[in-house]
């Protein structure tokens, strides 16, 4: 039996190298196409969407890219926001800590923000708390109007000094999201096609709600920005990377069978595949893991999260529940076929609908073969675990 001490000394030791919040360092894998372009994109001051699935890794890559760069940056996360002023308030605290960071001191980033607000109608309270600078707007003042006068703000500071910075907005699909919010999209962009020291870094994971907000002509943002869309990460850079921290850890490469085992069961999803292989080297501080240590780890934690997915399962309606356990289990073409309908026991038109509205809530997706698959590996196998024998 391991000591305590021994099993703290390898989480301490290689815990990094399966993150599951934000992978830096060693840990960050591959997306060598997506650094490349997104760097390219912030040197030549071009907004830029980027767009995936959660947990695959898009405020990873952009904070990546932040590191690489020269540029002071400045990341905002609209997950938490409930209203529009919510996001008032993120965005503001955002500007507000980026001109502290492109000015020396309080006192001349007050001055630079007080020549600004002369020209403009609204009021402002400009002044410090401590170190960091403050700016209140009017209690009665709209947020988009707020938002749009903050980042003029921080566009003008930024050019007075000569300055370029970055100003990423994550999980940016809440604003289209959230209800009359509309003119915060419309702030944005004036504010976005007018700047030449601020660039702005948008990311995703509703597909749908941000195309919307991007491709509908009607859109505020319509062709506002170059975009981005991350997939999973490929074989062959999944394989150099696990080996490698099998080396280090083991001093031997993985047998191909377990790398088979893992891409079977985590399908390559970045946070699923960290997840299966953090518990799995953890499980296995003395021996190189076998195809069983992997099978074990995700067995367990399938049984682990089963009242989370449960809850994602339950709700759902009869019909998308079916469509999701027949893809599950491998029907994933032709499922308005004659054959499927019997099986399933759906019209057609139930299926259209209910396929239309399980991609519209990014439960599925389709590969390159117009194949449909689940996008989150874990309720696939808990709907496999759960529902074995439906069909």
């Amino acid at each position: 039996m391991v000591s305590l001490i021994t099993e703290r000394q390898l989480m301490n030791k290689y815990i990094n190298y399966f993150p599951l919040g934000i992978a830096k360092g060693e840990a960050f894998c591959n997306r060598i196409t997506e650094r490349k372009q997104l760097i390219n994109n912030m040197m030549r001051n071009k907004h830029t969407i980027v767009i995936s699935p959660r947990r695959y890794g898009k405020s990873s890559l952009v904070l990546r890219c932040l590191d690489e760069i020269n540029l002071p940056s400045e990341r905002v996360d609209l997950f938490v926001a409930v209203s529009a002023k919510a996001i008032e308030d993120q965005i503001l605290k955002g500007v507000k800590s980026l001109i502290g960071k492109v000015t020396t001191a309080p006192e001349q980033a007050i001055g630079l923000i007080k020549n600004y607000i002369k020209n403009i109608k609204s009021k402002w309270i400009i002044g410090t708390d401590g170190i960091n600078i403050e700016l209140i707007p009017d209690k009665n003042s709209d947020p988009a109007n707020t938002i749009m006068e903050s980042l003029q703000m921080l566009e003008n500071v930024l050019f007075k000094k000569n300055q370029k910075a970055i100003f990423f907005i994550d999980e940016f699909q809440e604003i289209g999201v959230l209800a009359n919010c509309a003119g915060i999209e419309g702030a944005i962009r004036h504010v976005a096609q007018e700047s030449e020291s601020l660039h702005f870094i948008f990311s995703g994971s509703n597909r749908h709600v941000l195309a919307n907000m991007f491709d509908d002509k009607s859109s505020p943002l319509y062709m506002l920005c170059d975009r981005i869309t991350i997939d999973r990460i490929n074989e062959e850079d999944y394989i150099a990377y696990l080996n490698k921290t099998a080396k280090k850890t083991w001093g031997s490469h993985l047998n191909p069978a377990v790398i088979a085992e893992i891409f079977k069961l985590a399908e390559r999803h970045p946070y699923y595949t960290n997840v299966l292989c953090d518990k799995t080297w953890l499980n296995c501080i003395d021996n190189i893991p076998t195809v069983k240590n992997v099978t074990n780890a995700w067995n367990d934690y399938v049984l682990q999260e089963e009242s989370k997915t449960a809850k994602d399962i339950s709700s759902l309606n009869i019909s998308q529940k079916k469509i999701l356990i027949a893809i599950a289990q491998g029907f994933t073409t032709d499922l308005s076929s004659k054959q499927s309908l019997q099986k399933f026991n759906l019209t057609s038109a139930t299926i259209s609908k209910s396929l239309k509205q399980l991609e519209e809530k990014d439960y599925l997706n389709k590969n390159k073969k117009n194949e449909y698959f689940i996008v989150d590996p874990l309720i696939k196998a808990s709907l496999l675990l759960f529902y074995p024998t439906i069909f």
